[in-house]
């Protein structure tokens, strides 16, 4: 410790001694700085290999999701096709059960024609129409 009668800056800056102790304290000042700024270093450190693994994570994650997403499109796709292949096969079906049952309803005529032009027409078939028969309500029916 400096004594108060050596406070005489000449003083101080002439006596090794005390010059000796004031650069030892000094440096270890700055060594205890140095020491309080390599434990912030190997925080930051710390701190930086978390957040690139963090990182990683979050990368393996995103990589996992736009797996995901690109088979679900595919899925979606697919689907769609086979939507579209269904809703042609049923119209398809459609279209052809229409021409079975009109050629069938031609046929028909056809043959109600034909079977009535061989029998001839009875005079109730001529009052009415050529296909239908003529309705008789079933109030005017005489009651047995």
């Amino acid at each position: 410790m400096i004594r108060p009668e050596t406070t005489d800056p000449s003083v101080v800056s002439s006596d090794p001694r005390i010059k000796t102790r004031m650069l030892s304290q000094m440096a270890e000042v700055l060594e205890d700085q140095a020491a309080v700024l390599y434990r912030r270093a190997a925080a930051f450190e710390e701190e930086e290999f978390l957040l690139n693994r963090e990182m990683e994570d979050h990368q393996t994650e995103i990589n996992r999701l736009a797996l995901k997403l690109e088979l679900i499109r595919s899925e979606r796709d697919r689907l769609m096709e086979k939507i579209e292949s269904i809703s042609s096969e049923a119209t398809a079906m459609r279209e052809e059960l229409s021409r079975d049952e009109e050629d069938e309803a031609l046929a028909g005529i056809e043959r109600s024609t034909e079977e009535a032009s061989r029998k001839g027409m009875d005079s109730s078939d001529s009052e009415g129409g050529m296909f239908f028969r003529k309705m008789i309500p079933t109030a005017m029916l005489p009651q047995l």
